[in-house]
């Protein structure tokens, strides 16, 4: 099948070269033929005018069938001369691309009737042709000579138009053979491809017919024996009949039959044993929940006097010793305490006993309270420890007071441990703020030792922290606990910056608005001029937004619209091209991790457009907030750089920088 394939192809090949070169040999006859006529009619023009310029026009054409005739003559020889008749062909003003495919058809096909007696022809019209050589010379040496007359100018007139009565017979009977050897070709390749192509196929049908019956077999064998192993016949062996694809999915089904009934024995024994592991781990589960629950609650009573009575004898009248192994007692009694209350409020949130609470609160009085709860602790240790709550944070909001104390005493406790020297600073602001819900952030501020990078991620998981805080006392449940209940909230959390000189944790919650209350406009007072400015020209701008965490794109969209922006979301780098690709916008927020096609990758594949999209601008949007990613992201083409989370009025400034411009 594959031979007769390629001899079809090859013979399609072969006849498409040749009936190149039959065209190549029409279109040099109507060259040759045009020559032959041009020639004339400037030899008779000489003979009148007595014009150099006619004369030299009459030779030139007459190189065309000369050259022609050449390249004839060159073939017919015993040992043909290539070069020459290549040369031959290009005088008669062929293409040089033709000229190959005309020597093959000449040296090929020269037996040929139609081709012999087409050369024929043009040999007879080219002896005529000839004739006019020494004519012409004898015309053109009795004109310089001035010798001349008029008689002998129309005898040498006549004589040409003799020639040329002599020579168009021929010139006709040559091309007419021309185009008889062409259609007999034809017609020779047309039968020879009809039939290749009808033994092909027949010779596809009939292996196809072979084949089938032979698939047919094996698979029925199959299907038989797989209906029986379905009825549980696991004994069952089907007949191999060829050593093909058939042949292997038979034997494999044998093998397969072997196994079955075995890992089947062995599949019910297993899920007999997890069934029964899966009862005892939620039995353990429950006894687990019942034990911390109950162990907490008996160790609080009697450790709330542990440290309340420590706190009274403290200020007794004791010894120093006596009071530093007081103090002693009573900074463990606080640690046990709040160690307890963590226990206790991870095991409810793994229950999904948690529920949020939607009351009315203050954030005012919830942070004012715990920087309260937690100055002794930092005056102890001379740090100084302060809050501010921006303007444009809400009087009062619903929310759940407790969750949010207990995420920020965490936070701020955290803090505060970690910190020999210098200050705890906790900034409350807000991240968006929309009809029903608001966003709130909370930065808490130290200047303490900082958090290593490489254990930046983890710093938030318990048994990770153990590690890291073995020396300096406690087990990483505060965090821990404060990632739980931010997650309770679907806020997020999180480390903004952390260095020697200094760490900044941050949480994002949302609240829902008491109905009635007003909230501040968004720009300042101060920079009301300003802001206008910058509304005016962003307004209705188009943006795109390449991130992939969901949270994160309701939270840009959100702060986007509220300045009129008309946003489009991508979930990753690539939906982003195709998008920018069929559309038209001012300016993309590009977030750096995200499958398929990363922040950079994009970036790059858009700057290497040539069209005006390349240069759209771009802002980086990420949590790696250091000079290491900043510049890589210049590297690859973006325009700017805004670390997460962002300040709602600095990302409104940063987009109205690059809209303005434009």
């Amino acid at each position: 099948m594959a031979f007769l394939i390629i001899v079809e192809l090859f013979t399609l090949n072969f006849a498409i070269k040749t009936l190149s070169a039959v065209r190549s040999y029409v279109g040099g006859e109507g060259l040759w033929s045009k020559a032959q006529k041009d020639a004339l009619a400037h030899l008779r023009m000489y003979a009148y005018s007595h014009d150099e310029k006619d004369y030299q026009a009459f030779q030139e054409f007459l190189k065309v069938p000369l050259g022609d005739g050449m390249a004839r003559t060159a073939l017919e020889k015993p040992v043909p001369d290539y070069e020459m008749a290549r040369k031959g062909f290009l005088t008669g003003r062929n293409h040089p691309d033709d000229i190959d495919g005309m020597i093959n058809l000449m040296l090929r096909f020269n037996q040929i009737k139609y081709l012999k007696q087409t050369i024929y022809y043009w040999k007879k019209a080219e002896s005529i042709m000839i004739k006019l050589i020494p004519v012409s010379g004898q015309l053109h040496q009795n004109i310089v000579s001035g010798k001349i007359t008029p008689t002998q100018t129309q005898q040498f007139l006549n004589y040409v138009n003799a020639i040329n009565a002599e020579f168009t017979p021929m010139e006709d009977s040559f091309s007419y053979s021309l185009g008889e050897g062409s259609r007999w070709f034809e017609n020779l390749v047309l039968k020879i491809l009809i039939a290749l192509a009808f033994t092909i196929e027949l010779t596809g049908i009939l292996i196809a017919i072979s084949i089938s019956k032979g698939i047919q077999k094996g698979i029925k064998e199959i299907i038989s024996g797989a209906k029986k192993v379905s009825e549980e016949q696991f004994d069952t062996r089907v007949t191999v009949y060829s050593r093909d694809e058939i042949g292997v999915l038979a034997t494999a089904f044998n093998q397969m039959t072997d196994k079955l009934a075995h890992t089947i024995s062995e599949l019910k024994d297993t899920q007999i044993k997890e069934r029964k592991q899966n009862d005892r781990a939620e039995a353990s589960e429950k006894i687990k929940q019942v034990f911390i629950a109950n162990m907490s609650h008996e160790i609080l009573t009697p450790m709330n006097a542990i440290v309340g009575f420590s706190a009274l004898l403290k200020e007794s009248e004791i010894n120093e010793e006596q009071k530093e192994y007081l103090g002693a007692i009573i900074k463990s009694g606080e640690f046990l305490k709040s160690l307890l209350n963590n226990i206790l409020e991870l095991s409810k949130m793994e229950t999904g006993k948690v529920k949020l609470e939607r009351d009315p609160i203050s954030i005012d009085n919830i942070v004012r309270d715990a920087i309260s709860m937690l100055k002794p602790e930092a005056h102890k240790k001379n740090l100084a420890i302060s809050y501010k709550i921006e303007t444009d944070v809400p009087k009062m909001v619903l929310g759940d007071e407790l969750r949010l104390s207990h995420i920020l005493v965490n936070l701020v406790s955290n803090a505060v441990k970690y910190t020999e020297e210098g200050s705890v600073f906790v900034d409350v602001y807000v991240i968006d703020n929309t009809e029903d819900t608001i966003w709130i952030g909370f930065s808490i501020q130290d200047t303490g030792m900082g958090i290593p990078i490489e254990k930046q991620g983890k710093i938030f998981v318990s048994l990770d922290q153990l590690k890291h805080n073995h020396e300096l006392g406690g087990i990483g449940l505060g965090l821990n606990m404060a990632k739980h209940l931010v997650d309770l909230h679907n806020g997020d959390i999180f480390i903004k910056s952390s260095t020697p000189q200094g760490s900044d944790f941050r949480f994002l919650l949302p609240f829902y608005k008491q109905r009635g209350v007003t909230e501040d406009d968004e720009c300042p007072n101060a920079d009301r001029e300003n802001c206008d400015k910058y509304q005016g020209k962003a307004k209705h701008a188009r943006i795109l937004v390449a991130e992939d965490n969901h949270l994160n794109q309701l939270l840009i969209v959100k702060v986007l619209e509220k300045n009129d922006y008309r946003v489009h979301v991508a979930d990753n780098g690539k939906i982003a091209l195709d998008m920018l690709e069929k559309g038209n916008y001012d300016l993309i927020l590009m977030d750096l991790d995200m499958p398929e096609l990363n922040g950079y990758e994009a970036t790059a594949a858009i700057r290497s457009w040539n069209n005006e999209k390349s240069t759209i601008p771009i802002i980086a949007v990420t949590a790696h907030a250091t000079d290491e990613v900043m510049k890589k992201c210049m590297d690859y083409g973006m325009n700017d750089f805004i670390a997460k989370p962002f300040d709602a009025q600095d990302l409104h400034q940063k987009i109205n920088a690059f809209l303005i411009k434009v």
